[in-house]
């Protein structure tokens, strides 16, 4: 059994009409039995925002992917081991990334980006997390609820923390995922309102349960990926929400 994944960006009113790219991005890659995830969404006050969320996601998914392919088991980790070994890629690719924005005459906070990202295998696994969004872990066991990672915000509305910030390391989570994942999503904050339930508590089956039904029989992942698109961009969300909004599902077969 595999990871089948569709992803997909959509850029926000508030952008649109400012004439702004999307600044969201995603990265994922599947090694053997276990999907590597990210999310990201660039700050909207930073110069280089949609650039930091491109580097972070895909340099955070490939540094994992890595990791995973030269043997190192960490869906199996000790919770404590795991973020140890999730904060020690981050810190990499913030290094990385510093040596981008000196090139620039930036900053990192040029960059700032949040993350949310995912390690997981039939055997259970880990969100990681800084900043808003969220990431939802779906159970074959019918008694379980999902495994949920939460948004953590600052003290003032709109005001979230990044993973480009200097207290970085604090500000990372981790949250366990119970064995046998049968989906897993990720989604930064502009698709939280239609996708989850008030609270957050669940996600929001009259909008997730149609587009997974379509998903798992998509022809392929193109058009899984294309259909999801459209879905995102919808101007009916308009209404609901001016961010742009990303949408990561995989499902396990």
């Amino acid at each position: 059994m595999g990871w089948r994944v569709f992803s997909a960006s959509a850029t926000g009113k508030t952008h649109l009409d400012q004439g702004l790219p999307c600044q969201d991005a995603s990265a994922h890659a599947v090694v053997g039995e276990i999907l590597v995830a990210a999310v990201c969404d660039g700050a909207g006050s930073a110069r280089y925002s949609q650039a930091g969320a491109e580097f972070f996601a895909r340099s955070t998914v490939h540094a994992l992917a890595t990791r995973l392919r030269q043997g190192e088991e960490l869906p199996e980790l000790e919770p404590a081991l795991f973020e140890q070994a999730i904060a020690a890629v981050i810190g990499r690719v913030r290094e990385a990334l510093q040596e981008i924005a000196i090139a620039a005459g930036a900053g990192l906070d040029d960059y700032a980006t949040t993350v949310v990202g995912v390690v997981a295998d039939p055997r259970g696994g880990g969100f990681f997390h800084i900043g808003d969004g969220v990431g939802v872990a779906c159970s074959r066991l019918a008694a379980a609820g999902p495994d949920i990672s939460l948004p953590l915000n600052g003290e003032y509305a709109n005001e979230t923390f990044f993973v480009t910030g200097p207290d970085w390391r604090r500000r990372l989570r981790t949250t366990a995922i119970r064995q046998d994942p049968s989906s897993v999503l990720l989604m930064s904050d502009g698709s939280m309102p239609f996708a989850m339930c008030k609270g957050n508590s669940g996600l929001y089956g009259p909008f997730i349960e149609p587009v997974e039904r379509f998903l798992r029989q998509a022809p392929s992942g193109h058009a899984g990926c294309q259909a999801l698109a459209a879905t995102l961009a919808d101007p009916r969300t308009h209404a609901i929400t001016g961010d742009d909004k990303t949408l990561l599902i995989a499902h396990r077969e």
